[in-house]
């Protein structure tokens, strides 16, 4: 399902990260079950953190416990060394997906601005934009921080509206969550399913998407 979007052109992208830019779920799972095993917690599947991300790590750490280790002062605790845990192994088997590249030289050939807004951490965004796509233009790259709420709260995005001087029509917003599907209808802006990614392509249509793709590449029809 790749429809055209409204009749104002194009001419900024916000990316989301984890499932739509980069392929991390393997490294999230692993750190996170590493933390599980040192308290003695059970560990969970991959497919178990497809639905646990994308609503931040302590969401996601709560997710993760079962329901009699979620007391204030352990998921405090768990928190903090699943962080300590993800910083040192953040990049063994983290990859972009295919197509992802070529799209974004293909963006920057059309003069398109691109932005990255994630639910993960700051600091852990802006690593892995350096450590990945160095090499293309990002106008914007913000994580969660204390500034703004997290997705699906618009704010961030309308942020990085304001900081481009673009107004809101003129953006796609491509993820692979429910999260951002609302953030990019409550933001105003073209909500773009990537098919690929952690959730697939139910969640994404249920939830507000306006045009669901199932290659990177694809996003250049919607230009």
């Amino acid at each position: 399902m790749v429809k055209s979007k409204s009749t104002t052109p194009t001419r900024a992208i916000i990316f989301d990260l984890d499932g739509t830019l980069l392929d991390t779920l393997a490294d999230i799972g692993d750190s996170v079950n590493q933390m599980l095993l040192e308290y003695g917690f059970s560990e969970h599947t991959l497919d178990d953190y497809r639905r646990f991300i994308g609503n931040g790590l302590k969401m996601l750490v709560m997710r993760a416990l079962p329901i009699a280790g979620r007391s204030e002062e352990m998921v405090r605790v768990c928190v903090q060394r699943a962080r300590e845990i993800y910083w040192d192994h953040w990049n063994r088997k983290t990859r972009p997906y295919r197509g992802i590249l070529e799209l974004l030289d293909a963006l920057e050939e059309k003069n398109i601005a691109k932005a990255v807004l994630s639910n993960k951490p700051h600091d852990f965004t802006v690593r892995y934009i350096e450590a990945y796509f160095d090499r293309w233009a990002f106008a914007v790259v913000m994580g969660q921080n204390d500034h703004f709420p997290a997705k699906p709260d618009p704010s961030a995005a309308l942020e990085i509206a304001r900081r481009l001087d673009i107004p809101p029509a003129g953006f796609l917003f491509v993820g692979d969550s429910a999260v951002d599907m609302k953030t990019a209808i409550s933001a105003g802006m073209h909500a773009v399913g990537a098919g690929w990614g952690f959730r697939g392509p139910r969640e994404l249509t249920q939830n507000g998407c306006q045009s669901l793709v199932s290659d990177p590449l694809q996003i250049l029809n919607l230009l």
